[in-house]
């Protein structure tokens, strides 16, 4: 596992993700590709070691059986369960869901779907969906009972967050091409956006310092190259660059005229 770069992003993010997690809330987070989404959700489910699901579906406009096979494949993994069937029925995915959240909390069936447990002294659970844009509405909005305190599909309430590139529109319930509803907006601890600007000069800099050995000419050089319009601050690209400029120096510190030079050719 490479070494977690604490960039003011991933910092924010964390916070946010922790928010979620302790008050059993949605939260929504949409983004770029590049900017560290993906990076800040690891290391807040590291943080978290068995308190944290990360559930990440391919299939575009996903719809809610395939989204809950997932989750069930997700949170048997959290358990260590050896049980690897999905069924593709509604009614049996959310009664298997409903049976692996009550073995990941140590609770009988039987009583929590009765309601004789205090909810409130259940441990706390978070689903985070990495690349949600790949979910569809429909998905999003089922998955909101999961979390729901008054007959909630789960023993008790789930902390669910869903993080999506910039494809995934946050725009409110208003707008017909967003796929979060109104009810799944008004539930929502966090509904926000980040841009590439929101990647900092600091945040660069931490990242050069940590990936080698970098003359602080060359690391000005790189940061002012992420100043145009034409180079959007993807912590991805940047490390494409550093590796190309490390590999040229040959083992010795990089320099601004390695820099300069590397730029000039591509």
């Amino acid at each position: 596992m490479s070494e977690f770069i604490a960039t003011s992003l991933a910092r924010r993010l964390i916070v946010r993700l922790q928010a979620t997690h302790d008050r059993r809330r949605i939260s929504v987070f949409a983004g770029p590709p590049g900017i560290g989404k993906t990076t800040a959700i690891d290391e807040f489910s590291r943080r978290r070691p068995g308190e944290v699901a990360v559930v990440k579906v391919a299939r575009r406009n996903a719809r809610e059986v395939l989204v809950l096979q997932h989750t069930l494949e997700a949170l048997r993994r959290l358990i260590g369960s050896p049980f690897e069937h999905a069924p593709s029925n509604l009614w049996e995915l959310r009664n298997d869901l409903f049976g692996a959240a009550c073995a990941w909390a140590g609770a009988d069936p039987v009583p929590a779907r009765r309601g004789e447990y205090d909810v409130g002294q259940f441990p706390r659970l978070t689903l985070v969906f990495d690349e949600a844009q790949n979910l569809s509405r429909e998905a999003i909005d089922a998955l909101r009972y999961w979390n729901d305190a008054d007959r909630c599909y789960a023993p008790f309430p789930v902390g669910l967050v869903f993080v999506g590139n910039n494809e995934f529109s946050l725009a409110g319930a208003s707008a017909s091409e967003s796929v979060i509803s109104a009810a799944v907006a008004d539930r929502a601890l966090y509904l926000q956006s980040f841009e590439y600007d929101d990647v900092v000069d600091d945040d660069l800099e931490l990242f050069i310092e940590a990936r080698g050995e970098f003359e602080p000419s060359a690391t000005s050089a790189i940061i002012r190259s992420f100043r145009g319009p034409r180079s959007p601050r993807s912590l991805r690209r940047l490390g494409d660059l550093l590796d190309d400029l490390i590999q040229l120096a040959d083992g010795a510190a990089v320099t601004a005229g390695d820099v300069r030079g590397h730029l000039t050719l591509t």
